[in-house]
Parts: structure tokens; C-alpha cells; sequence
């Protein structure tokens, strides 16, 4: 079942083996430390984009890392899998959003299998599936009896084009959704209501006011309107002809105090707000102000494809939740879906129809689902714990993996999903659920992967590769001749500068395309693809390289006689002396590049090693990383740096080990040298390059 392959052969491995080397890979036990390995899960769209290859590669790498230094290591995936873009391809296709979803899911499972990936599948979590959103809706309830989840009537941030409600956090600085693009209508009412509250403190009625503004000072949405407190206050009271008792009275120094306000009168405006605010607490009427920018999160959404809430209207018994029992409140089949007008759960009138839990009476069930973020706010809970019937994961195991030590995403979800996650968290937390407030120890934000955008500069249109002139000095549109604006930007679709991570599998090969994108740019850079100039040839020469010495070791230690170094004479020894070196050398350095040992897996097996690198069996995965030989942290503090002039070895320089990676100092200490002044006096130095990973420097000069 060999996979067609390109010049490269030697270094593709089919996914089937991979998946087999992934389920060979031995049981932790649990006395060894944890590390939890986490990258952001998917929504099942049902293709890989370059995007999802780059987290995944590093997340993969680092669990062989970890694994390798002894850790007993969780690296689980699963789906997010509600979500509008279900509901309205399977709309445009006139299809179920559930079959819609299952096949996408049945799709990229493949994908990601032929990449080699080496997952806990036996911990997949789906949040579409009955066994998963009944504990979502299992933690709303106990928001819900916590008082942190309510129901109120809202000024809202209403998207158009997909029909629903958005929260603050999903609308972008323009105005427009995070998701359809579409620019947000805020719903505002004006002017004095009948309606009046009740100032829990004095027993007396106070009006109530609907403001035109979208928020007040400190960014609320509701206050108490004091008109001495300020002139707008008193101007506003006044032009609706409301009255009101005096409760400041200024000082000749300029400072306030209360009166007309019972136990409060005399005390500083200062004093009385401390004072006030307690009293509220108290009352569970109020409370000091925990943030001035974040805000209630509203998650009810008017669509289908989502996690029906838990809640069941009554006529006498108002908002209650679903027994714990009776979850979960399955979501129904629906006769047709339309993207437009009520939430389509009220056409599912069987389903609708309730008795009320509290009263027996007749009620209505909550025909709102919920925000997918509050799906994804848990889902790294689940994993610890993914098969539990009883609860949505048992503590031990929770407190055993958690906190997740290692969180991989890109940096769109860095601000809404970690706060919502956090938040879920802390609750877990304070509910007894878990022994951490904090979910996650380290985030890292992998780059974007960015292709070259061409567009038409006059009407910004996008063009595909085809349709662009390139054999000038400037590329041009094929048929009008106009000139492009020529950038870098997210792949996409609609940019027509995409990549399919299958042709890229099959024109490279697995191991170079995973080495490609671990080596073009640090993980938190973005990374510009561009086949013409970037970093995969050298990758491929590289590979080329390793393979050959591999091939040649292998060849001198399948003999029948076993090697002697002993025998080696004086130059073979220094040689063989440099080699230690720079192999100490690049262990104490490489921290994450489990791929560069892949070629060991033809090391592990030969007839006669010398070293405890080559002594273990099976496959590379199940190989413990290298460490430093205790010799070579016991010589002297220097090295032997190899001196190379246009590429050519000229011999070698002692530098201290503290500066060998400082490129100005190594060149100094160079060219000081008996070696430098006979070779490098009198010539012009273009450019001295400083190996990163092995002790040696190149001086670029004038012939």
C-alpha cells in the first residue's frame, strides 16, 4: 500500500505505518509526569487548509519530544462541531446539518490520518453528539442555579445575513460580524417608560429611562440617575418633568456629603459609596464593579445547529431549568431549514410542548441554542475524561492532567475563546469540579501561513495564477494588460492563494513538508510559501544529505567485525574528536526536532552499534531522547571552531564556549588568531556566517 512518490522515496512514510508506529507506542504508567499536550480543535468544514497542518505538526512534534524525555503524555483531538457554517451549507445544499457534519468529520479524520499525526483518538470528543452537549447543558444548569446564567430582554447586535444575535465580542471594530462579514444593526429604543423599579434600599418607586446611547460611562449598560450628582442628570430629570429629593449637599471646601439618606446622611460622597455598595452586596442587590470592560456574554443564537438550552418556560413558574435527569434536552428534526426570521425549534411543535418540571403545568421549552464558544469553554475538561456517563469528568482524572501544560491556536481565538474557557474554568473551580482556577499553563500562538495575493489595482478584484502575465519584470492581468498590487495575505479561497495540503503530501512527501514547516519560521512568525524561493529545496537537500551518512553508517556497522576506535590514527581521532563535540554540542541546543531523528529508525536495528543511541529497539518513537554525555560536560570551558573561507576548510580556532554563539566576538577572536592573521589579513571580508547549530563560521571574501 505504498503511496506514489517522488525522488524522495526514502523518506515518505505511508500514514498507515505512522498510525501503526502511533499505536505501538507503549501505555504510561501514571508514576510518570504528565504532559498535556492541547491543540485548538477543529470546526469540521471537511478539508485541511495549510493552517491546520502547521498547528497540528507542532503539536505533534512536541508530544514525540516530551514522550521521548520519559513524560507520560495526552494529545487528544476532537471536533468542534456545531456552528453556523453547518447550518447554512447544509441549507444551500438542502441537506440534514447533522449528515452534513458526520461526513466532513469522516473526511478530515482521514486527512489528518495521512498525515502522519499521532493523536489519542481514543479520547475524541464531537460537541454535535448527544454524549457530549448533554454536559454542556449539564454546566448551564449549574450556572444557571449559580446565577450566572439568566434571561433578559437586551440591546442586542443583530448580523443580517446570518440571522442571529451577536455577542460584543463577536463584532469587529468596523461594525461587522467576526463571521459573515455583514455590518451589525444595534436595536435602540428611546425616550420615558411606564414601567418602574424598585429601590430595594428606601422601598421607594423610581422611573425608569431608555437612554439612545449604546453605553454608559465605564462601558454599563445600566445606572442609577442621581441629577445632583451632575448637570445632564438634572437637565434630563428636568425635560421629562421628574422630581427628586436632594441627597448632596456641597461644602464651601468643595467636598460632598450625603443627606436625606437615613443611616448614610453625613457621610463623604466617598464614604457612602463604600458604604452603599457593602450594604448591596448584602442584599445581593449589587456590588463593586469587577471589570470596566468585560461584560455579561450573551449566548442565546436564533439557529438550529446548536445546543438546544436546558431551560423550560412556564406561565406561572417562569424560566426552569430541565431536571439534571432528564438531560439532555435532545435537539429534534426539524422539516426544513431557512436561515430566516424565529429560531427554527418552533416549528418542532412535539418537541416544544412541555410539561413545566416545578409545577406539572403546561410550558414551552427555550427554542434559542447556544453560542458555540460555550461548547469549546469545557472540551479540554472532556478530554481528560471522555467516555464518562455520569458526569462530565470524573476529578481525579481532571486534577491528574490538567492544567493544560502546552495550548496551541491561532491568535484570532487568543482573546474570546481563552476568556469564555477561563471563565468556565474559575466556575469548575469554585463548583468543587476541579483542583486549578487557571485552565491553561502556556499559549502558543502559531503564525499565519500566507500565500501571494494578486489584484487588479483599479478594482482590488483577486485574479488566479492563470489569469496573471508573469513573463515581464512586473506581472500583469493576462487580458487587459493593468497592473496588480502584489501582497501577502492569509491563505483563502476567495484570494485564489490556497494550497491543498494533499498536493503539497504528494508532490514532497510527509516528512519534508512536516520538516518545511517547522523550519521556514519559528512557530509564533508567520510563514510566507513561496515554492521559488523559500526554504523547501534546502530542506530537500538536507534530507539528501542526512540520508546518505545515513546509509554510509549503516553499511560500516553491518560488517562482520565490530569497529575499533582504537585503531584510528591521529588526524581520524581529532576528527572523530570534533564529531563528539558537535553532537553534545547540538543536543544541549535542539530542543524541539523529534522529525530530525526520523532517519534513526534505519540506525536502531544495525548488527553492531557503538553508542547507547543505536542500542534500543523498535521504532524511533519509542526511542528516549539523547542526552549530553557526562564527559563532555565535564571538558574544559572551550571548543574547537572549524574555519571555513568561500566554503572551503581551512582549519580550526579554540573559542570559549560562553561566546560561540555571539557572531561579532567569534569573527574578533578569528581574526586574531595565528590562523586568521596567515589566511584572512590582507583579504576583503564580505560577510562572516556563524553556524546556529555547529561550531563553525565562513567568511565570504574577495578572490
Amino acid at each position: 500500500d505504498s503511496p506514489s512518490c517522488n525522488i524522495m522515496i526514502f523518506f515518505l512514510a505511508p500514514f498507515k505505518f505512522w498510525r501503526r508506529l502511533c499505536s505501538y507506542l507503549p501505555q504510561d504508567p501514571s508514576s510518570r509526569k504528565k504532559f498535556y499536550i492541547l491543540s485548538m480543535f477543529p470546526y469540521p468544514s471537511g478539508r485541511l487548509h495549510m493552517g491546520h497542518v502547521r498547528v497540528y505538526t507542532i503539536s505533534d512534534t512536541i508530544s514525540h519530544f516530551q514522550r521521548m524525555r520519559g513524560h507520560q503524555v495526552l494529545n487528544p483531538m476532537g471536533w468542534d462541531a456545531f456552528g453556523l457554517p453547518a447550518e447554512n451549507a447544509a441549507i444551500e445544499r438542502g441537506l440534514d446539518p447533522e449528515d452534513w457534519t458526520k461526513s466532513n468529520i469522516e473526511s478530515m479524520r482521514k486527512q489528518l490520518d495521512s498525515l502522519g499525526l499521532c493523536f489519542n483518538w481514543d479520547r475524541e470528543v464531537t460537541t454535535c453528539l448527544p454524549d457530549y452537549y448533554k454536559w454542556t447543558q449539564y454546566l448551564f444548569i449549574k450556572l444557571f442555579e449559580a446565577g450566572l446564567a439568566y434571561q433578559k430582554e437586551a440591546l442586542v447586535n443583530w448580523d443580517p445575513e446570518d440571522q442571529t444575535v451577536l455577542a460584543d465580542e463577536q463584532v469587529d471594530e468596523s461594525g461587522r460580524s467576526w463571521r459573515s462579514g455583514a455590518a451589525s444593526i444595534s436595536q435602540i429604543y428611546y425616550s420615558l417608560t411606564e414601567v418602574t423599579a424598585l429601590n430595594v434600599f428606601t422601598g421607594r418607586e423610581v422611573p425608569v429611562v431608555i437612554s439612545s446611547k449604546n453605553e454608559f460611562d465605564g462601558h454599563l449598560d445600566t445606572v442609577m440617575g442621581i441629577p445632583d450628582s451632575s448637570e445632564e442628570e438634572a437637565e434630563l430629570a428636568q425635560s421629562l418633568g421628574l422630581s427628586w429629593i436632594s441627597v448632596l449637599k456641597t461644602e464651601q471646601d468643595g467636598t460632598q456629603t450625603l443627606i436625606n439618606s437615613d443611616e448614610f446622611t453625613g457621610q463623604s460622597r466617598a464614604e457612602a459609596f463604600n458604604s452603599v455598595t457593602q450594604k448591596a452586596r448584602e442584599r445581593n442587590a449589587g456590588g463593586y464593579l469587577t471589570s470596566a470592560k468585560l461584560r455579561d456574554w450573551l449566548i442565546s443564537r436564533q439557529r438550529y445547529w446548536g445546543t438546544p438550552i436546558p431551560i423550560v418556560h412556564c406561565s406561572a413558574c417562569g424560566p426552569v431549568p430541565v431536571p439534571v435527569e432528564e438531560l439532555p434536552v435532545m435537539l429534534p428534526k426539524v422539516p426544513s431549514l431557512s436561515g430566516k426570521g424565529a429560531s427554527p425549534l418552533k416549528m418542532a411543535q412535539d418537541w416544544l410542548r412541555c410539561q413545566c418540571p416545578r409545577c406539572k403545568g403546561p410550558a414551552e421549552r427555550e427554542t434559542d441554542t447556544m453560542d458555540t464558544f460555550v461548547d469549546s469553554s469545557w472540551y479540554y475538561f472532556r478530554y481528560t475524561d471522555p467516555q464518562n456517563p455520569l458526569r462530565p469528568f470524573e476529578r481525579s482524572r481532571a486534577d491528574h492532567w490538567m492544567p493544560v501544560d502546552v495550548y496551541i491556536g491561532g491568535k484570532e481565538h487568543a482573546v474570546m475563546h481563552l476568556y469564555y474557557a477561563r471563565f468556565l474554568s474559575h466556575f469548575c473551580r469554585d463548583q468543587g469540579m476541579v483542583s486549578h482556577r487557571e485552565p491553561f499553563r502556556k499559549l502558543l500562538v502559531q503564525g499565519l501561513i500566507k500565500g501571494q495575493t494578486f489584484r487588479v489595482a483599479e478594482t482590488g478584484q483577486y485574479l488566479t495564477k492563470e489569469d496573471i502575465d508573469f513573463s515581464g519584470p512586473e506581472p500583469i492581468q493576462r487580458d487587459s494588460g493593468s497592473r496588480l498590487q502584489v501582497t501577502w495575505e492569509k491563505m483563502s479561497k476567495s484570494k485564489h492563494n490556497g494550497l491543498d495540503p494533499q498536493e503539497v503530501l504528494q508532490q514532497y512527501g510527509l516528512d519534508t513538508m512536516r520538516l518545511y514547516l517547522l523550519y521556514a519560521a519559528p512557530p509564533e512568525q508567520d510563514i510566507l510559501w513561496d515554492v521559488k524561493t523559500d526554504a523547501i529545496p534546502g530542506v530537500l537537500r538536507w534530507q539528501a544529505r542526512l540520508w546518505g551518512l545515513i546509509t554510509k553508517l549503516r553499511a560500516a556497522r553491518e560488517g562482520p567485525e565490530t569497529p575499533n576506535p582504537s585503531v584510528l590514527n591521529k588526524r581520524e581521532r581529532s576528527e572523530a574528536r570534533k564529531i563528539w563535540e558537535n553532537k553534545n554540542y547540538a543536543i544541549t541546543q535542539v530542543k524541539l526536532c523529534d522529525d530530525f531523528l526520523k532517519p534513526l529508525s534505519g540506525l536502531s536495528q544495525v548488527r553492531n552499534p557503538l553508542g547507547s543511541v543505536l542500542l534500543g529497539k523498535g521504532s524511533v518513537l519509542q526511542q528516549p531522547w539523547p542526552s549530553v554525555d557526562p564527559e563532555y560536560l565535564q571538558t574544559p570551558d572551550t571548543l574547537q571552531l572549524s574555519v571555513r573561507i568561500n566554503n572551503k576548510a581551512c582549519g580550526s580556532v579554540s573559542v570559549p564556549r560562553e561566546v560561540a554563539q555571539d557572531a561579532q566576538k567569534v569573527q574578533e577572536l578569528v581574526l586574531n588568531s595565528p590562523l586568521g592573521a596567515r589566511l584572512l589579513s590582507e583579504r576583503v571580508i564580505k560577510k562572516a556566517i556563524l553556524s546556529p547549530r555547529t561550531a563553525l563560521i565562513n567568511f565570504l571574501v574577495d578572490e
